[in-house]
């Protein structure tokens, strides 16, 4: 019972931490916050982890795990090639700045100053191109796709093309969502000798 209770404690501490990274940023994060969302005391909030730092970076890994998952799964539900490429990248260009979005570019922020994070980017960087690859694997197995590159090469375009647009999300004024998406569907087309539909195909 008491080792249910523990687990349970850690789950609500680490859910307080997700939320305040997603809405105000990792700068405002502090026991006291986390306490306060929580609905605990403060000393509860050492009672469970050894150090702010550790709950942090198990709150920050446990988002980029979720939205790796999430991103297989939304692919996973496509059975058609072409429809499988176009869902993941436009879940990759998204209309709006999600939380966990917004926890990734917190994290990435500070990947160089916070070695901590390092692990869980180059995890997610690298899960993402293995998704796109993976994707363009099938397609070409089954002649949908005809790579006129290398696999990986055209994966990790789509990752940079996705980190790159973005980087606009943080500028509503200078969103042009529709646009990034087709330029990035025409990068596909070419680099896949394919069709997705793109307004320039």
């Amino acid at each position: 019972m008491a080792a249910a209770k523990s687990a349970q404690r850690k789950r609500d501490l680490l859910e307080a931490t997700t939320r305040i990274i997603g809405e105000r940023g990792l700068a405002a994060v502090s026991v006291r916050a986390i306490a306060e969302q929580a609905d605990v005391s403060a000393g509860s909030v050492l009672y469970h982890f050894e150090s702010i730092d550790q709950l942090v970076e198990a709150a920050v890994q446990g988002t980029i795990a979720e939205f790796i998952d999430s991103r297989r799964r939304l692919s996973e539900g496509y059975r058609d090639p072409v429809a499988r490429l176009r869902a993941t990248i436009e879940a990759g260009i998204p209309a709006h700045i999600s939380a966990d979005l917004r926890i990734l570019y917190e994290a990435s922020a500070v990947v160089r100053e916070q070695a901590k994070f390092r692990l869980g980017m180059t995890l997610l960087l690298e899960r993402q191109v293995g998704l796109y690859a993976t994707i363009i694997e099938v397609g070409a197995a089954s002649g949908v796709f005809r790579p006129r590159m290398d696999v990986t090469t055209i994966a990790e375009n789509l990752v940079a093309l996705e980190d790159a647009y973005d980087l606009y999300l943080l500028d509503p004024e200078n969103w042009q969502r529709e646009r990034y998406l087709q330029n990035t569907y025409r990068f596909a087309e070419l680099a896949l000798d394919c069709d997705l539909g793109s307004e320039d195909a």
